[in-house]
């Protein structure tokens, strides 16, 4: 099976379509009422994270099916997994996702072995913190890189270590719908993820999500 459903070429085309646009991905996606907001609001990706009950937004398995079967079709549903077997990760990518993307201490080997369980494409998230990073952001085997400061809530990197970064990345951390036109217009990033952003009282706030839209594509004009 090539992921989920039916959005193989969608997928496709939105991870590789060459248009200089920015792709907005609204994360942390666990209720019904988030899943609603999400399809109306059509964001380039829409991330729920997987098996990991430290967070708050955390769905299991059955949940993850439950959610990912409201959400429409044409939009790519990125399991967001942290240090999961590869098998949990590979069976779900199977049944249920269109991308994976890896948040935890995952390095090249684990990627490898994933690709060959799995047909659809992979995201690694990098934490920034120096140099050292931005050589392994480089180095990363997958199709593409999060830049990111940290699972705290609104925690931010220092955006210039981004600069030696020669690949498409998506950027995340302290996002906001506020401060996203400025990071597009700064760093001209592949994509940006929003979670604490798009949240109040730790609950996904329709305004801010649609806010955090509107903003990623009224900067990409």
């Amino acid at each position: 099976m090539l992921g989920r459903r039916i959005t193989t070429i969608v997928t496709h085309d939105i991870l590789y379509n060459p248009d200089p646009y920015t792709r907005v991905e609204l994360c942390g996606i666990f209720r019904d009422e988030d899943v609603a907001t999400v399809n109306e609001l059509r964001p380039d990706l829409c991330g729920f994270v997987v098996n990991y009950p430290s967070s708050h937004r955390h769905v299991d398995r059955d949940r993850l099916r439950e959610l990912v079967g409201k959400l429409d079709p044409t939009i790519p549903a990125v399991g967001i997994f942290v240090d999961q077997p590869l098998g949990y990760v590979s069976e779900l990518a199977d049944e249920v996702l269109d991308v994976v993307q890896l948040h935890g201490n995952e390095g090249n080997p684990y990627i490898t072995f994933l690709r060959e369980l799995v047909d659809i494409p992979i995201v690694q998230a990098i934490r920034m913190a120096g140099p050292e990073d931005v050589e392994r952001a480089n180095q990363s085997k997958a199709d593409l890189v999060v830049l990111y400061g940290g699972w705290q809530a609104g925690v931010a990197f220092d955006w210039e270590l981004a600069g030696g970064v020669c690949r498409p990345y998506i950027l995340a951390g302290a996002l906001t719908p506020q401060n996203l036109g400025g990071a597009i217009g700064r760093l001209a990033p592949w994509g940006v993820a929003l979670n604490t952003g798009i949240e109040t009282d730790r609950l996904n706030d329709p305004a801010k999500m649609a806010a955090a839209v509107a903003a990623a594509r009224g900067a990409s004009k």
